[in-house]
Protein backbone atom coordinates (compact mmCIF):
# COMPACT_ATOMS: atom_id res chain seq x y z
CA UNK A 1 0.00 0.00 0.00
CA UNK A 2 2.90 2.39 0.73
CA UNK A 3 4.33 2.02 -2.78
CA UNK A 4 0.92 2.83 -4.26
CA UNK A 5 0.47 5.87 -1.99
CA UNK A 6 3.95 7.10 -2.91
CA UNK A 7 3.35 6.58 -6.64
CA UNK A 8 -0.03 8.35 -6.44
CA UNK A 9 1.59 11.21 -4.56
CA UNK A 10 4.40 11.65 -7.06
CA UNK A 11 1.93 11.53 -9.96
CA UNK A 12 -0.28 14.18 -8.34
CA UNK A 13 2.70 16.45 -7.59
CA UNK A 14 3.76 16.22 -11.25
CA UNK A 15 0.19 16.87 -12.41
CA UNK A 16 -0.30 19.84 -10.04
CA UNK A 17 3.09 21.27 -11.06
CA UNK A 18 2.39 21.07 -14.79
CA UNK A 19 0.20 24.21 -15.05
CA UNK A 20 2.59 26.34 -12.96
CA UNK A 21 5.52 25.05 -15.00
CA UNK A 22 3.88 25.96 -18.32
CA UNK A 23 2.98 29.40 -16.92
CA UNK A 24 6.55 29.91 -15.71
CA UNK A 25 8.02 28.89 -19.09
CA UNK A 26 5.79 31.41 -20.86
CA UNK A 27 6.03 34.30 -18.40
CA UNK A 28 8.98 34.08 -16.01
CA UNK A 29 11.59 31.62 -17.28
CA UNK A 30 14.17 34.30 -17.97
CA UNK A 31 13.50 36.19 -14.73
CA UNK A 32 13.59 33.62 -11.95
CA UNK A 33 14.40 30.00 -11.11
CA UNK A 34 11.24 27.83 -11.26
CA UNK A 35 11.52 26.54 -7.69
CA UNK A 36 12.07 30.02 -6.22
CA UNK A 37 9.21 31.33 -8.37
CA UNK A 38 6.93 28.72 -6.73
CA UNK A 39 8.32 29.37 -3.25
CA UNK A 40 10.20 26.10 -2.92
CA UNK A 41 13.04 27.64 -0.96
CA UNK A 42 14.31 27.90 2.59
CA UNK A 43 12.23 30.33 4.66
CA UNK A 44 14.08 33.55 5.42
CA UNK A 45 13.02 34.62 8.92
CA UNK A 46 14.42 37.26 11.25
CA UNK A 47 13.47 35.88 14.66
CA UNK A 48 13.63 32.07 14.43
CA UNK A 49 12.40 31.42 17.97
CA UNK A 50 9.32 33.62 17.50
CA UNK A 51 8.71 32.09 14.06
CA UNK A 52 8.88 28.51 15.42
CA UNK A 53 6.48 29.38 18.25
CA UNK A 54 4.08 30.98 15.76
CA UNK A 55 4.27 27.88 13.54
CA UNK A 56 3.54 25.63 16.54
CA UNK A 57 0.68 27.88 17.66
CA UNK A 58 -0.74 27.89 14.12
CA UNK A 59 -0.54 24.11 13.90
CA UNK A 60 -2.39 23.65 17.21
CA UNK A 61 -5.12 26.16 16.29
CA UNK A 62 -5.63 24.67 12.81
CA UNK A 63 -5.67 21.12 14.22
CA UNK A 64 -8.31 22.12 16.76
CA UNK A 65 -10.42 23.85 14.12
CA UNK A 66 -10.06 20.83 11.85
CA UNK A 67 -11.23 18.42 14.53
CA UNK A 68 -14.16 20.75 15.31
CA UNK A 69 -15.05 20.84 11.61
CA UNK A 70 -14.90 17.03 11.42
CA UNK A 71 -17.11 16.77 14.52
CA UNK A 72 -19.66 19.26 13.10
CA UNK A 73 -19.53 17.66 9.67
CA UNK A 74 -20.27 14.20 11.02
CA UNK A 75 -19.38 10.85 9.43
CA UNK A 76 -18.31 11.01 5.82
CA UNK A 77 -16.81 8.39 3.52
CA UNK A 78 -13.65 10.45 3.07
CA UNK A 79 -10.17 9.46 1.97
CA UNK A 80 -9.06 8.64 5.50
CA UNK A 81 -11.54 5.72 5.59
CA UNK A 82 -9.27 3.72 3.28
CA UNK A 83 -6.87 3.37 6.23
CA UNK A 84 -9.50 2.43 8.83
CA UNK A 85 -8.62 -0.66 10.81
CA UNK A 86 -5.04 -0.92 9.52
CA UNK A 87 -3.42 0.29 12.73
CA UNK A 88 0.24 1.29 12.72
CA UNK A 89 0.91 -0.52 9.45
CA UNK A 90 -0.89 2.35 7.71
CA UNK A 91 1.51 5.04 8.99
CA UNK A 92 3.96 5.03 6.02
CA UNK A 93 1.07 5.17 3.53
CA UNK A 94 -0.68 7.90 5.52
CA UNK A 95 2.52 9.97 5.63
CA UNK A 96 3.07 9.56 1.86
CA UNK A 97 -0.55 10.49 1.18
CA UNK A 98 -0.55 13.44 3.58
CA UNK A 99 2.80 15.00 2.81
CA UNK A 100 3.20 14.23 -0.89
CA UNK A 101 -0.17 13.62 -2.53
CA UNK A 102 -2.19 16.24 -0.70
CA UNK A 103 0.24 18.48 1.18
CA UNK A 104 2.93 19.12 -1.42
CA UNK A 105 0.75 19.05 -4.51
CA UNK A 106 -1.84 21.41 -3.03
CA UNK A 107 0.76 23.81 -1.63
CA UNK A 108 2.48 23.97 -5.02
CA UNK A 109 -0.74 24.66 -6.90
CA UNK A 110 -2.62 26.88 -4.46
CA UNK A 111 -0.05 28.76 -2.35
CA UNK A 112 2.98 28.43 -4.62
CA UNK A 113 1.31 29.20 -7.92
CA UNK A 114 -2.21 30.56 -7.61
CA UNK A 115 -1.75 32.82 -4.57
CA UNK A 116 1.49 34.34 -5.82
CA UNK A 117 0.04 35.14 -9.25
CA UNK A 118 -3.23 36.52 -7.83
CA UNK A 119 -1.44 38.62 -5.20
CA UNK A 120 0.75 40.10 -7.94
CA UNK A 121 -2.28 40.89 -10.11
CA UNK A 122 -4.48 42.30 -7.32
CA UNK A 123 -2.95 42.47 -3.85
CA UNK A 124 -2.20 39.97 -1.09
CA UNK A 125 -5.61 40.24 0.60
CA UNK A 126 -7.67 39.78 -2.57
CA UNK A 127 -5.35 37.10 -3.94
CA UNK A 128 -5.47 35.24 -0.65
CA UNK A 129 -9.27 35.31 -0.47
CA UNK A 130 -9.60 34.12 -4.08
CA UNK A 131 -7.16 31.22 -3.70
CA UNK A 132 -8.78 30.21 -0.39
CA UNK A 133 -12.25 30.26 -1.94
CA UNK A 134 -11.09 28.08 -4.82
CA UNK A 135 -9.35 25.76 -2.34
CA UNK A 136 -12.58 25.39 -0.34
CA UNK A 137 -14.69 24.80 -3.45
CA UNK A 138 -12.32 22.09 -4.66
CA UNK A 139 -12.79 20.26 -1.36
CA UNK A 140 -16.58 20.26 -1.62
CA UNK A 141 -16.47 19.15 -5.25
CA UNK A 142 -14.71 15.95 -4.16
CA UNK A 143 -17.72 14.92 -2.04
CA UNK A 144 -20.53 16.68 -3.92
CA UNK A 145 -23.89 15.01 -3.30
CA UNK A 146 -22.59 12.89 -0.41
CA UNK A 147 -23.10 15.40 2.38
CA UNK A 148 -25.72 17.43 4.18
CA UNK A 149 -25.72 21.21 3.91
CA UNK A 150 -23.96 21.63 7.28
CA UNK A 151 -21.32 19.03 6.42
CA UNK A 152 -20.76 20.71 3.06
CA UNK A 153 -20.38 24.07 4.75
CA UNK A 154 -17.72 22.66 7.09
CA UNK A 155 -15.93 21.03 4.14
CA UNK A 156 -15.71 24.45 2.45
CA UNK A 157 -15.07 26.74 5.43
CA UNK A 158 -12.29 24.83 7.20
CA UNK A 159 -10.07 24.50 4.09
CA UNK A 160 -10.70 28.17 3.28
CA UNK A 161 -9.63 29.33 6.74
CA UNK A 162 -6.61 27.04 6.63
CA UNK A 163 -5.64 28.30 3.16
CA UNK A 164 -5.85 31.92 4.31
CA UNK A 165 -3.71 31.22 7.36
CA UNK A 166 -1.11 29.15 5.50
CA UNK A 167 -0.79 31.85 2.85
CA UNK A 168 -0.17 34.42 5.59
CA UNK A 169 2.54 32.23 7.13
CA UNK A 170 4.26 31.78 3.77
CA UNK A 171 4.08 35.28 2.38
CA UNK A 172 4.20 37.46 5.47
CA UNK A 173 6.36 35.41 7.84
CA UNK A 174 8.52 33.12 5.67
CA UNK A 175 9.66 35.32 2.77
CA UNK A 176 7.41 33.59 0.24
CA UNK A 177 8.52 30.04 1.03
CA UNK A 178 5.81 27.37 0.77
CA UNK A 179 7.81 24.93 2.90
CA UNK A 180 6.21 26.06 6.20
CA UNK A 181 2.69 25.59 4.86
CA UNK A 182 3.69 22.21 3.40
CA UNK A 183 4.97 21.09 6.81
CA UNK A 184 1.80 22.23 8.59
CA UNK A 185 -0.55 20.94 5.85
CA UNK A 186 1.09 17.50 5.76
CA UNK A 187 1.16 17.26 9.56
CA UNK A 188 -2.51 18.26 9.88
CA UNK A 189 -3.57 15.67 7.32
CA UNK A 190 -1.39 12.96 8.91
CA UNK A 191 -2.74 13.49 12.42
CA UNK A 192 -6.32 13.82 11.23
CA UNK A 193 -6.12 10.50 9.37
CA UNK A 194 -4.23 8.71 12.15
CA UNK A 195 -6.97 9.70 14.59
CA UNK A 196 -9.44 7.68 12.49
CA UNK A 197 -7.51 4.40 12.20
Amino acid sequence: MFAQALANGIFQVILFTLIPFIWWVVSARKKENFFFWLGIKKPNVENKKRWILFMLFSFIILLGLGELAIYLRGPLAATESQYKGMGITAIPSVVAYSFIQTGLSEEILFRGFLLKRLATKFNFLKGNLIQATIFGIVHILMVWGQTSFLAGLMIVIYPMLTAIWLAYINEKMSDGSILPSWLIHGSLNTISILMTI
